[in-house]
């Protein structure tokens, strides 16, 4: 009798443990949220609230799915009967606005095509009962073109320390095609000024035509364009690759004879294109400076991105008119997770604004 009691406190526990574990589906008080979705940027000239947007919130503190509701004619929405928590309203979307010239004035028939995120992290309940919030949205108002869509740095979940499934997507933004002939790929280590690793696509930079990336076309750059799960399940297969980075002075190094390589064109440099697990500045340039000796010609860079697991960051690795921001705050190393931009192409110059960690990464398409 004694044996057949432990046996069945046993599982009881467990199982009590694991319903503490589990986020609560039940709520005993309730509120309204009003939300008022605007796209202000005072350079263009725009204060507008924004109708017919989807806007989407979601909390962590319940095991629910996210609420998702449309603005009205006023840009307005309102959410009734939502858990007593603090909801992330997520807000991405295409609009179109009339143009607004340097003395303010608006012309409709000239529309402008904005991509808009918002900024806002999180929106408490208050006593009232009805909480009203306004979302201010950013705009992605760069120049469409090449961008570094999705980088994957952290390697997967495994307790070897191995990472060398690591990625770079590259993707088309704009409407005309783009050539990678001679473009470089650059690991930066602080600064343009230090460059830790560059491999270089064939052909002639600026001018050649050889490889061309059509508009809404991505591109992935593999470490190895190898299936990494017949070695680990949690990693990801990229033996369908584009290219691959290739050192010949780095002998055991993988050549998927399926993937164009890119070239180490670093003398001294007998390593693979490896990138920390961390923190690391990205950049990809025209190829008109190859020599790296003493750094990388600002003028040259087409793109850039500094990613950082550290939410307490103050010193850019990069200057801030290439990014203004980290991507990545919270990642982890060995955790299996990519950082991404959050809508293809989608770039303010903030990397902390343009991208999300996702999992698994997306090799080749958006999530």
């Amino acid at each position: 009798m004694v044996k057949k009691g432990l046996f069945f406190i046993i599982p009881s526990l467990l199982f009590l443990s694991n319903c503490f574990n589990q986020k609560p589906t039940q709520y005993d008080s309730t509120y309204a949220l009003k939300l008022i979705l605007v796209y202000q940027d005072s350079t263009l000239g725009y204060n507008k609230r924004l109708a017919n947007i989807e806007v989407q919130i979601h909390t962590d503190e319940y095991n629910l799915q996210n609420f998702s509701a449309t603005t009205d004619d006023s840009g307005e929405v309102i959410f009734e009967d939502l858990p007593w928590a603090a909801f992330d309203p997520q807000v991405k979307a295409k609009v179109l606005l009339p143009f607004i010239d340097s003395l303010g004035v608006e012309w409709p028939d000239s529309v402008v095509s904005l991509t808009l995120n918002d900024t806002t992290l999180a929106i408490t309940p208050s006593e009232s009962g009805l909480t009203t919030d306004t979302i201010y949205t950013i705009s992605a108002t760069l120049m469409p073109g090449l961008k570094i869509n999705e980088i994957y740095y952290t390697g997967p979940e495994n307790r070897n320390f191995w990472f060398y499934d690591q990625f770079i997507e590259l993707y088309n933004s704009s409407d005309e095609v783009k050539y990678l002939d001679g473009m470089v790929v650059c690991r930066i280590y602080h600064m343009l000024t230090s460059v830790t690793y560059a491999f270089r696509f064939p052909g002639e930079p600026l001018v050649g035509t050889q490889y061309p990336v059509q508009p809404g076309e991505f591109v992935v750059l593999a470490q190895d364009a190898y299936n990494h799960t017949l070695l680990y399940s949690t990693s990801i297969d990229l033996s369908g690759a584009d290219w691959e980075f290739v050192n010949a002075f780095d002998y055991g190094d993988y050549d998927n004879p399926n993937a164009l390589n890119l070239y180490n064109i670093m003398t001294g440099k007998t390593v693979d294109f490896m990138i920390n697990l961390s923190g690391n500045v990205i950049a990809i340039a025209d190829g008109s400076d190859s020599v790296m000796t003493d750094g990388l010609d600002i003028g040259t860079v087409i793109d850039c991105v500094e990613y950082s697991s550290l939410a307490k960051r103050t010193t850019k690795d990069i200057d801030k008119i290439l990014d203004a921001g980290w991507a990545g705050i919270g990642n982890q190393k060995y955790s299996g997770q990519s950082v991404e931009r959050i809508l293809p192409g989608f770039d303010t110059n903030n990397s902390f604004n343009d991208f999300v960690i996702i999992k698994p990464p997306t090799p080749g398409y958006q999530h």
